[in-house]
């Protein structure tokens, strides 16, 4: 048995930008026409991405430096993709 692919939507912009008002809008348009939807954002997504978001939102001890900062959204990108996206 194989799983059909389905349609991947991103909304892309800066914070208050409309991003998760716009897919929430989105998700049930397509919900009234029948069709299933996952919705779920960046960072986080699933458990691992959380508990990031987390972190990168509420730094222990001050900010992150740039780097660290880079490497906490990969890691979370990665987790979500490898976890729910795939």
């Amino acid at each position: 048995m194989s799983v059909a692919r389905g349609r991947f939507i991103a909304f892309e912009g800066g914070e208050g930008a409309g991003k998760s008002t716009q897919a929430q809008l989105l998700a049930e348009a397509l919900r009234a026409l029948g069709l299933a939807v996952v919705t779920t954002r960046e960072p986080g997504g699933t458990p691992g991405a959380e508990a990031i978001r987390n972190l990168l939102l509420r730094p222990p001890g001050g900010e992150w430096t740039a780097e660290a900062e880079a490497l906490l959204f990969a890691a979370a990108r990665a987790d979500h993709v490898a976890r729910l996206i795939r």
